[in-house]
């Protein structure tokens, strides 16, 4: 398959593809694309796919995935080299590149600052689901259920004592002559507000990683089309095609199929930047309930991308940002982390160690008064940096 004759729906198309596979295409760079396939309108099939690599792929790591779906869309290329990984050197103070801290250090016991961004592919199911797991399953898809979410819309229906409906009282007034006539009502209608799960699935991670994907999963299968998800590792990936299936074990096979990186270090800032980037300015993150999952921990940090101004952008989009740590109840915990620390001013800071805990934060999203918290849900506490 080439270029067709309407070169702007394939190029769409393509882009599309990428960006269900992982890769954060903006529309700028699909219009940079579009006009290097203008400037030269006789490129072969090699021309094309160099055409389309410098215009669409702006990370090494992006090349294997941008080849093997543009070998799926447009078909084999002769002049495609395959992308040799750079072996990595120890850094200068020894640790490894692909070592997370915890809380109270790094795993090499000298630097808490520093994390890890090696990027690891799962090539299996790594889970296998218990009868327990499924139990667990079905108590998350009852709290999402039982708990739902409402925002008001624009639409109005007949019905209702507290808003008067002047259109339709003056139109049966006109039918009486004029006189006065029964009132009538309108009241506005309810939508269910959006949910948003950005999970860290990184090595510093690994303990709750099951469990946040079957959370996610129990998200999706309460309210498909009102719920996205999203894995942060070394990158973020939309995860929420795979799971829309009704198997969770599937799911999890599906999941595998994808290669999320598992187990890997993290690059929190990058990947928030990215989802913002992509759907910062689309309707998912407007008026939604954004839940982002992580110890906050992250590799090097970025410059390019700090988190906490990311965080606050979002924070103005969405109708309420929070921030489940794993360990945020402990009595020793503090935010030592700098991602942390630099987005708690923007975000409910929530503990979520176990499942119960996450059957309460489904039962928080759907509480309209607790901003930052009410008394219904007093565990949930808005954390403040210590000084």
């Amino acid at each position: 398959m080439t270029i067709g004759p309407d070169p702007v729906a394939d190029l769409v198309g393509f882009a599309r593809r990428l960006r269900a596979d992982g890769l954060p295409i903006e529309v700028s760079r699909v219009s940079t694309a579009l006009r290097a396939l203008g400037a030269y309108p006789n490129l072969d099939l090699d021309g094309i796919y160099w055409a389309m690599r410098v215009t669409l792929c702006s990370r090494r790591e992006d090349l294997p995935i941008f080849d093997t779906a543009f070998t799926a869309w447009f078909g084999p290329v002769r002049s495609a080299n395959p992308v040799v990984p750079v072996p990595r050197t120890p850094e200068p103070d020894g640790g490894a590149v692909g070592e997370e801290p915890t809380e109270d250090g790094d795993a090499s016991g000298t630097d808490r600052s520093r994390a890890g961004s090696e990027e690891r592919l799962a090539p299996r199911p790594p889970w296998a689901l218990t009868p327990a797991d499924r139990a667990e399953l079905e108590s998350f898809i009852h709290a999402f259920g039982s708990a739902v979410p409402l925002r008001r819309t624009m639409r109005r229906a007949a019905g209702g004592k507290r808003y008067v409906d002047v259109s339709r009282t003056a139109r049966t007034m006109m039918r009486s002559a004029g006189e006065p006539t029964r009132l009538s009502y309108h009241r506005r209608l309810h939508a269910r507000r959006r949910l948003v799960l950005l999970l860290d699935l990184s090595h510093s991670m690994r303990d709750h990683r099951g469990l946040l994907l079957r959370f996610g999963y129990a998200a999706v299968a309460a309210a498909p089309l009102a719920t996205e998800v999203f894995t942060i590792g070394t990158r973020l990936d939309r995860i929420t095609r795979e799971l829309r299936t009704r198997d969770p074990q599937s799911a999890m096979h599906a999941l595998a199929a994808r290669h999320v990186d598992w187990d890997a270090g993290t690059r929190l800032g990058s990947a928030v930047t990215a989802f913002g980037r992509v759907w910062g300015g689309h309707r998912m993150v407007r008026s939604a309930n954004l839940v982002i999952v992580s110890d906050g921990w992250e590799g090097r940090a970025d410059p390019a991308a700090p988190l906490g101004a990311q965080v606050s952008r979002l924070s103005r989009l969405a109708h309420r940002v929070i921030w489940g740590h794993p360990r945020a109840g402990q009595p020793t915990f503090a935010p030592y982390a700098p991602a942390l620390r630099d987005s708690l001013p923007y975000v409910q800071l929530v503990p979520t160690p176990d499942a119960a805990a996450l059957r309460s934060l489904a039962g928080l999203l759907a509480c309209p008064a607790c901003r930052p918290y009410c008394p219904r849900h007093r565990e949930f506490r808005k954390w403040s940096v210590p000084a």
